[in-house]
């Protein structure tokens, strides 16, 4: 089995991955440099694991799409590295005869880390503490102290939603999510139907939206829906941008609707300059970066190497779009 790899995860990951079975020959590549060598000499191969190399380096060089496309037509199986499916990268991908497989779930832990950053940077005021610091102010200044009883609304309990109620849960929180199918968990109070959204909002102190992008999520939450958000509750995204009316939310920021916002993801990314976001009352913004862990990596590849073996012993592929 010959597996297309980039040159930084043979280097690092490359012993672990020729474990899963000796047959296997790594053929590694450099991401950012389709000509050397040349992917077009690169021999058939059976196997890509598409990493992030890979994706952002088309992103930054549309020049690079093109041949890495080609690449993938020539794939029995791509391993990719997004969760979802949305980026135009991955909607050509599965245009091809290659089976496909995301990352849904590796990144759980980092988002939900990022949610709870979030939450305590504005539960204790953090942003205040520094600008008292910064003007040598001895101030106290406490906020509402700490998350204990506090309850959160989880928009889309999937592997994000379900670490992040893990650990609301440990924080002492009320947890109440939304999912489509009937789901049981211990570490949410209640899950309901994605119809009940309105009914749920009045009751939390913390909305997070953990939703996939689809028409089904545009612009759910909007005028009506942070009308009926306490004055005192932070909405959080770490789902995708077409969930949110941005215009809408930057008038309940300014109006005082709602206490505050963080948003790791917009409908535009980046984020243009010109956004009334950037200056919105209490809006903390992040360049979809929430993500970003070492330890994500290792469990990348180790999803990967799980899926080499699911296809050397003719198993289900984990993660299969």
């Amino acid at each position: 089995m010959k597996v297309l790899v980039s040159n930084n995860t043979k280097q690092f990951f490359g012993d672990q991955i020729k474990q899963v079975n000796p047959s296997i020959e790594l053929i590694a590549i450099d991401p950012n440099d389709p000509e050397n060598p040349s992917w077009k000499s690169i021999e058939k191969c059976d196997v890509f694991f598409l990493t992030y190399e890979f994706m952002f380096a088309a992103d930054l060089n549309l020049a690079i799409a093109e041949p890495l496309i080609e690449l993938c037509e020539q794939m029995n199986f791509i391993q990719t590295g997004y969760a979802g499916t949305d980026s135009p990268l991955i909607q050509n991908i599965l245009k091809t005869n290659a089976r496909v497989a995301n990352a849904s779930g590796i990144h759980a832990i980092p988002i939900a880390n990022y949610v709870f950053a979030q939450m305590l940077r504005w539960t204790k005021r953090i942003d205040k503490h520094i600008e008292l610091q910064k003007n040598t102010n001895w101030e106290a200044w406490g906020g509402d102290g700490e998350l204990t009883y506090k309850s959160i609304l989880i928009l889309g309990y999937g592997g994000i939603g379900q670490e992040v109620g893990r650990l609301a849960k440990s924080f002492g929180m009320n947890v109440t999510a939304t999912k489509r199918s009937s789901f049981e968990c211990a570490f949410a109070d209640s899950v309901q139907h994605p119809n009940k959204t309105l009914e749920l909002l009045p009751h939390a102190d913390f909305v997070v939206a953990c939703l996939p992008s689809s028409k089904e999520n545009d612009n759910i939450i909007n005028k009506e829906t942070l009308s009926l958000m306490k004055d005192t509750a932070m909405f959080i995204n770490v789902g995708r941008g077409n969930a949110v009316n941005e215009d809408d939310l930057i008038k309940a920021l300014n109006s005082g609707q709602i206490a505050c916002a963080a948003l790791d993801t917009t409908k535009i990314e980046p984020l243009p300059s010109l956004s009334g976001l950037w200056d919105a009352n209490n809006c903390y913004i992040s360049p979809h970066d929430s993500a970003h862990s070492l330890h994500a990596i290792i469990r990348m590849n180790e999803l990967f190497c799980e899926n080499l073996l699911n296809i050397i012993n003719e198993k289900p592929i984990k993660n299969l779009i």
